[in-house]
């Protein structure tokens, strides 16, 4: 009846804690032979348990000194079937307890384990407990955490709400593996689009570069590798209908769709947008561009707080100076 009822529950440990039988068994040998050991004060390495996977029977290998008929000691291993009824509490208890923090100890490595595969990965993580610093959430059975520098400034959340994030990494901790996330990383607008635009998914649309301050705008420049197919309206889709898309997975941050250009005057001025742009004067030296917009453009290429030439600065890579047309002459801004 024991063996029947240890086959049963490796079995069910086996597809409950989704950790191999051979594991488990060992696991079990070692708990088994240390409360052996605690109940018989047997030394350290005089005795062994074993299992034997198909049966079921547990036994148990033991050192045993005996003197032959010239007097000599000599060391052989006897074999008996364990029988667990002679156990003590104390001893029984100790089984139980390796038992169980191996078990976990394993549980905890393949959750570890299967989790590292997210890194670099959006997944929909629920929170649960919403806070104004980090925010614990939730990602199918592991802990995880959005740090309060990588969440999206402004942004509140609810209990068992469901939100998008993008995984950092994984931690591994005594409780058992966290999950690291962000809603600022740029590579989680990368992901959104890919999710939620087919050009982009397979490859027709690639994005090159994001330039973003998080919760506020983004400036994305996508090229097409099809010479049919226009970038930025894929990105766009019918009436705006793709683009909204993630826009509300990022809680209605602003998105400049641009398209890319390799060259480098051309690139500026797009990244501008909406701004129109008169003339591009380069300065290669001090890689540093000069942008001559009308009067009635400048503000708006600047962008409130200057967020505008900012963006369109960190999404090409070239300093950008403004200049108004005055009608003599240039003005600078």
């Amino acid at each position: 009846m024991l063996n029947l009822n240890l086959l049963e529950a490796l079995e069910q440990l086996e597809g409950e804690k989704n950790i191999r039988r051979d594991d488990i068994i060992e696991i079990l040998e070692k708990a088994l032979t240390t409360a052996y050991k605690k109940n018989f004060n047997v030394q350290e390495d005089d005795v062994s348990v074993k299992i034997d996977p198909i049966t079921g029977e547990i036994n148990v290998f033991q050192n045993v000194e005996e003197s032959n008929e010239d007097g000599l000691v000599q060391t052989k291993t006897s074999r008996d079937t364990l029988n667990t009824k002679k156990f003590g509490r104390i001893a029984a208890q100790t089984a139980k307890q390796v038992l169980i923090q191996k078990l976990k100890e394993i549980e905890r490595e393949n959750l570890y384990q299967e989790y590292m595969d997210l890194i670099h990965t959006v997944v929909s993580a629920e929170v649960v407990h919403p806070s104004n610093g980090d925010v614990d959430l939730r990602i199918g059975r592991i802990d995880a955490v959005l740090p309060a520098k990588e969440r999206i400034p402004g942004e509140k959340f609810l209990a068992e709400q469901f939100v998008r994030v993008y995984v950092l990494q994984v931690e591994k901790r005594s409780k058992g593996p966290v999950v690291i996330v962000s809603r600022v990383a740029n590579e989680l607008v990368q992901k959104l689009f890919e999710m939620h635009i087919p050009e982009v998914e397979s490859g027709i649309v690639r994005i090159v570069t994001i330039a973003r301050e998080a919760g506020s705008r983004s400036k994305v420049a996508v090229v097409s590798t099809d010479t049919n197919v226009d970038p930025v309206g894929a990105c766009i889709g019918e009436s705006g209908s793709r683009v909204m898309q993630v826009i509300k997975e990022l809680n209605g941050e602003k998105l400049d769709i641009i398209p890319f250009s390799s060259d480098p005057g051309q690139f500026v001025s797009y990244a501008l947008s909406p701004a129109k742009v008169m003339d591009v004067s380069i300065n290669e030296q001090e890689h540093r561009m000069y942008i001559t917009v009308s009067p009635m453009q400048i503000s708006l290429a600047i962008g409130k707080d200057g967020q505008n030439v900012r963006l369109a600065s960190k999404l090409t890579g070239w300093k950008i100076e403004m200049r108004q047309f005055m009608g003599e002459g240039f003005k600078g801004s």
